[in-house]
């Protein structure tokens, strides 16, 4: 399931929990003769419902916007990027192209910093955010931390370019390579294929 339709499974949790209290309090109204219960009760519980709604709503709006704004940046503002930065703009142009992405704890995540998962397929992706080009310990790390994510497959995203090892090396393994030519692309909608 994707990141965007998370607020309206919650919207449509708590609408399900309404109509069964309502539900409940009108057959125990009619038993019992306590009809007052069913406006007493129901009223605190469509009021929660809609906030939750409303919150869930205004929470996708914010992460869309934010997106957005990632996804505007230009190259020169990713090279001044932290890796922390890097990885939440990457987040985003994944979730533009209609991925579903979780970040990984900073430590201890086997060189998987995002996991990004769309028609059912979790790929594990590294951020490499560097003033150098990118060598083939990238692709090492990510292909053997896919495993442990249980990712099927891999992707490497970084800023710069990749020596002609790393090329090689993602070659063979099935990694897909994105450079600060193809992130551009992806970023401004250009490329719609990775």
């Amino acid at each position: 399931m994707q990141a965007d339709s998370e607020p309206a499974v919650t919207a449509l949790k708590w609408v399900g929990i309404w109509c069964a209290a309502t539900a409940l309090l009108a057959y125990l109204g009619s038993v019992s003769g306590l009809t007052w219960m069913l406006g007493a009760l129901t009223v605190p519980v469509a009021v929660v419902a809609c906030w939750r709604w409303w919150l869930a709503w205004l929470e996708q709006r914010r992460r869309a916007r934010l997106d957005a704004l990632y996804r505007a940046t230009g190259q020169a503002a990713i090279d001044a990027m932290t890796g922390v930065q890097f990885e939440h703009y990457v987040a985003a142009v994944l979730r533009g192209h209609g991925y579903a992405v979780e970040l990984t704890r900073a430590s201890g995540d086997f060189g998987v910093d995002l996991i990004a998962v769309r028609d059912g397929v979790r790929t594990a992706v590294q951020c490499k955010r560097q003033a150098r080009t990118v060598n083939g310990s990238a692709i090492q790390q990510v292909v053997a931390g896919a495993a442990v994510h249980d990712c099927v497959a891999t992707m490497v995203v970084s800023n710069h370019r990749y020596t002609r090892a790393a090329e090689h090396l993602a070659e063979v393994h099935g990694c897909v390579l994105v450079d600060r030519i193809r992130l551009a692309r992806l970023a401004r909608g250009r490329l719609t294929r990775f």
